[in-house]
């Protein structure tokens, strides 16, 4: 294959969950929480002060930056759960498989959230949606899973289905397996949703551990980085990596717990921006800084549980905008997005 280059770029593309306009010091100067990488990010290149998400919730957004379509085409309300999906329908052309078209190694670790098929012992598949935990048990985790990343454009895949410590199913999956069979029943130790570390009830793998699924997925993240470089030098690569961060429950590993002045969501945003440094890193490390598209942005505005930090902490998720995730206020659409291309876009940039 023909190599990167000036017209074919290495491409990342880091999506945060629920990170709001006010949680990124470049776009808030009063933010309590501190975002030494995404500030640098945007200062060597540029920064976007009226960038929208596509909806106001996880998986419509997701959809639509997968496949450049709007989602309510395809009659979903709401957001999938648990073992919910497909959405992305057979046939449909996807950024990742456009790319591959045109040469590129592509891989997604982190959060899909936009379906994949599961099937019973029996080898048929379980309804596509609601159903909860009891959905989950009815799943033959033996069986190779239909209609996930690896089938609409990527190469490579590790990650979870939906949202990684909320939606049931508590396990990872890579390509089209599941990792570690979910054997343990959990329960969340909140009686309200809205509370930082609520959860529903569901099956987990034994080691599928709540506060690391981030530093798991930069793991696996920075593996196919170093193993692309290494085994296909002369390949472009496009990488999708999907946070959990910042998305409730606010659980971040145990060495950001307090390192912020806005309490564990606070931390917890700030674990993301660690996440974004360390694959920044990587990628100078690797030698191939200089010839990759980077862009950060977010799913949708913050949940509203930030009203608390707020009151507690005064820190402002949504910065200037009326209104929270779910809302059509622009607080709920209004979303950080920073581009770094070396070369192509002028340092410092703001539009």
């Amino acid at each position: 294959p023909r190599p990167a280059s000036a017209d074919r770029p290495n491409v990342v593309i880091i999506l945060a969950d629920d990170l709001g306009y006010g949680d990124v010091g470049c776009y808030n100067p009063e933010s309590r929480i501190p975002t030494p990488h995404l500030d640098e990010l945007a200062g060597q290149g540029i920064r976007f002060t009226d960038a929208h998400s596509p909806s106001t919730v996880c998986t419509p957004s997701r959809y639509s930056l997968l496949t450049g379509r709007m989602c309510f085409r395809t009659g979903l309300r709401g957001v999938f759960t648990g073992v919910d999906g497909p959405l992305i329908e057979p046939g449909r052309l996807t950024l990742a498989e456009l790319l591959r078209q045109h040469g590129y190694a592509t891989a997604c670790v982190g959060k899909w959230h936009v379906g994949m098929t599961f099937s019973k012992q029996d080898g048929t598949p379980v309804a596509p949606r609601g159903g909860g935990i009891d959905k989950v048990r009815q799943v033959d985790f033996n069986r190779p899973i239909r209609n996930g990343p690896t089938e609409v454009g990527f190469d490579y895949f590790f990650g979870t289905a939906c949202c990684p410590t909320t939606d049931w199913l508590y396990a990872y999956i890579e390509n089209d397996r599941v990792v570690e069979a979910p054997t343990e029943l959990v329960k969340p130790t909140t009686t309200h949703w809205l509370e930082y570390e609520h959860f529903r009830s569901g099956l987990k793998a034994p080691g599928f551990d709540f506060r690391n699924v981030d530093l798991v997925f930069l793991d696996r993240s920075k593996q196919f980085l170093q193993r692309h470089v290494r085994d296909h030098p002369d390949q472009p690569f496009f990488l999708y990596h999907a946070t959990q961060t910042a998305h409730l429950p606010a659980m971040p590993a145990k060495q950001f717990v307090g390192a912020t002045k806005a309490g564990p969501l606070g931390d917890f945003i700030f674990e993301f921006d660690y996440v974004v440094g360390e694959l920044l890193d990587a990628l100078d490390r690797l030698g191939v800084a200089s010839n990759t598209l980077v862009i950060v942005s977010s799913d949708n505005g913050p949940e509203i549980i930030v009203t608390r930090m707020r009151e507690a902490y005064g820190h402002r998720s949504a910065g200037p905008w009326r209104g929270f995730k779910r809302d059509n206020w622009e607080g709920g659409h209004r979303v950080p997005l920073v581009a770094r291309w070396p070369g192509k876009i002028k340092p410092g940039r703001v539009s």
